[in-house]
């Protein structure tokens, strides 16, 4: 929830540092001012008052991009955090189930992607292939939600570009939090997800194409793993 007095400023700016993160393309600063609702003059100053401590960075187009100082940030996060880190060797003796394994955090109403490989594929390149991901369409994304009251959720949605009515949401969320698992059946495959961390901050996940007699094995494995994270830690 948001504080009595919010920050307005702070919190646009870092809308706008979000926006850049999570696009393929460097956007100039009436399309930063489009995309966000906000005037193009204060869209404006924002961007350059990030540009000048380095967090964003402008081309020769003078169109704005990600900067040295947001990579120095994240690296710094992942760092000092040791998410990662301790991460990778639980992530890695999933793959013995022969399905993908993911780990993310929850950003809003999006998943971020930290990690996110299919069978056979390098760790190198699972790391951060994956943008931000509508929460709704996510088995750890509503993992994670689900950790949230209704109230908290609902003034998510309140601001949320999801097209999925909150009501089905909060239904969804409530056989999450009764199984104490996520699952999300897609069209070809399901995911199956739980939390990490006794106050949860990620979550781990697997998707396949499995069946529900699978699933009690899955959640085993994917549990041990999420505690071998969290003990690391």
């Amino acid at each position: 929830m948001l504080p009595s007095q919010p920050n307005k400023s702070l919190l646009d700016g870092l809308d706008c540092l979000q926006l850049l993160a999570s696009s393929a393309e460097a956007l100039g600063s009436r399309e930063v001012a489009r995309r966000l609702g906000l005037e193009p003059s204060r869209a404006n100053r924002l961007l350059k008052t990030l540009a000048h401590v380095r967090l964003i960075e402008q081309d020769e187009r003078r169109r704005y991009r990600p900067g040295p100082g947001i990579h120095a940030l994240a690296a710094q996060s992942l760092f000092g955090s040791g998410l990662i880190r301790r991460a990778l060797g639980p992530l890695g003796k999933l793959h013995v189930h022969g399905h993908t394994v993911a780990m993310g955090v929850l950003w809003r109403d999006h998943m971020s992607y930290l990690y996110h490989a299919d069978p056979g594929m390098d760790t190198s390149t699972a790391l951060g292939r994956i943008g931000l991901f509508p929460v709704t369409r996510s088995g750890l994304g509503m993992a994670l939600l689900a950790c949230q009251d209704d109230e908290n959720v609902r003034a998510m949605w309140a601001t949320s570009a999801n097209e999925t009515p909150v009501e089905q949401v909060l239904t969804d969320l409530a056989e999450i939090r009764e199984a104490g698992f996520a699952l999300r059946v897609g069209r070809t495959e399901r995911t199956v997800a739980v939390t990490v961390g006794s106050a949860p901050y990620a979550a781990v996940g697997m998707s396949g194409r499995f069946t529900d007699a699978h699933i009690p094995e899955l959640v085993s494995a994917l549990r041990h793993a999420a505690e071998m994270i969290e003990k690391k830690g």
